[in-house]
């Protein structure tokens, strides 16, 4: 059996250390997004920067980057190798585009509006360049499925720049608002989501899949995206206060049930195979957005159906917090030994550092995340919503803190394991120490 390497021993790179730099980051947008979230109108720009920071910074720049790599992994084709040349333009239109908006500079506003958006449009003409080149791929409807997040991301970036650019006045503010939200956070973080989860889910549960996991993900994939087309255009043509935006609102709470079907038959076989298997911090995180996934979708139907606003932020909030940052969290955490651990060794403590209180965080988020959304429902009434919500912020500020500490941690000790050892200086022979002697 070959010995283990020595400590500070040369090593092959680290299998994800490519993804590193979009790891950290995502780490810094999180961190920023979460003082704002905290802060409220303390800070400039208040919460509306702290979704923008989150929904652009954090889960954009991983979608650039895994996407590239799963698709690149499943088709077996290579990659433009133009991902750091797409990630340095998006970020470079996201702060020119929120810069321009705090400070009311439209042309600054517009020009990082169009950096974004072309940098999604490269990321979808590589997507279909590589699809197109793949072999029978088994996986290759996650490809399409990643296509279809990408054209939803420039649909809500052309919603936005509308609502950016003040074009938009009255009743058409508030559905185009609805529509831009639906479409950034449904089709390009949700059907990314959706797509990654059939196949990477259980990776990170260290399972198999699901036997109908992928039979039933390639209807359920085609469904969503279609659903979420017909979705966005009848919210945006629901702010019309006539019976023609009545019929929007409909046809909008129809298309959203379809979603949402479509989301618990592609979740469903995760939470399954989880349910079975020996869960840490980063599968139970995993597992628990795939459980809220559906329910956010639900309610939401719910909401359109029965005009509830308070029900409707109850949904945006479970869906950032308890889908996005929670799945993100989670693959994150799993992601980062293998992204600067040299070795496995070093892989393994880092693994082993960030398994601590690997039940209580996942419980904390997640009790947090139902908080918070209680404190949301119109019926729970003024009084009890502020100490739910004081609650909840608490639970998840403390669970993303934990996991982020014990981030540094493993980090650490990873950089303490792969720094070489002290060497001694080897005594010099006696004939040496006489010659400098005379």
């Amino acid at each position: 059996m070959p010995s283990a390497p020595a400590r500070g021993e040369t090593l092959a790179r680290p299998p994800f250390a490519h993804l590193a730099p979009a790891l950290a980051l995502a780490a810094t947008y999180g961190v920023a997004a979460l003082l704002w979230a905290l802060a409220g109108d303390a800070l400039p720009g208040g919460r509306w920067l702290a979704v923008h920071l989150f929904t652009l910074g954090v889960v954009s720049n991983l979608v650039l980057v895994l996407t590239v790599h799963f698709s690149a992994t499943i088709t077996h084709a290579p990659t433009d190798g133009a991902t750091w040349l797409r990630l340095a333009l998006f970020n470079a239109g996201t702060l020119a585009l929120l810069a321009g908006l705090h400070h009311d500079a439209r042309a600054a506003f517009l020009l990082g509006a169009l950096g974004t958006t072309a940098a999604v449009a490269w990321l979808l003409a590589a997507l279909i360049r590589m699809r197109r080149r793949a072999l029978g791929a088994r996986f290759a409807f996650v490809v399409r499925a990643y296509e279809h997040g990408a054209a939803a991301f420039l649909l809500a970036g052309v919603l936005g720049a509308l609502l950016g650019a003040g074009d938009l006045a009255g009743p058409w503010h508030g559905g185009v608002r609805l529509a831009h939200l639906t479409a950034g956070t449904l089709g390009w973080a949700g059907l990314v989501l959706l797509a990654t989860v059939v196949f990477f889910g259980p990776t990170v549960l260290r399972t198999r899949i699901a036997p109908q996991a992928s039979r039933l993900a390639v209807p359920a994939l085609r469904t969503a995206a279609a659903a979420l087309l017909v979705g966005v255009a009848a919210l945006a043509l629901g702010g019309a206060e006539d019976a023609a935006g009545r019929l929007a609102d409909v046809v909008a709470a129809l298309a959203l049930a379809g979603y949402a079907l479509a989301a618990t038959a592609v979740c469903a076989p995760v939470v399954q195979v989880a349910y079975r298997t020996e869960r840490d911090a980063h599968g139970l995180m995993l597992a628990a957005s795939c459980v809220w996934f559906p329910a956010a979708a639900w309610i939401g139907v719910v909401a359109l159906a029965s005009g509830s606003a308070g029900l409707l932020d109850a949904v945006g909030r479970i869906a950032l917090v308890g889908v996005l940052a929670q799945a993100i969290l989670g693959s994150w955490s799993y992601l980062l030994p293998m992204a600067v651990g040299v070795g496995p060794a070093a892989r393994a403590l880092a693994r082993r550092r960030l398994a601590r209180l690997g039940r209580a965080r996942p419980a904390a988020l997640n009790l947090g995340v139902l908080l918070l959304a209680l404190a949301s429902v119109p019926a729970t009434g003024p009084a009890l919503a502020t100490p739910l919500a004081t609650t909840a912020w608490a639970l998840i500020v403390a669970a993303v803190a934990l996991t982020l500490a014990l981030a540094l941690s493993a980090l650490h000790g990873v950089l303490r394991e792969a720094r070489p050892p002290p060497t001694r200086p080897s005594p010099r022979p006696r004939d040496e120490e006489h010659d400098d002697a005379r």
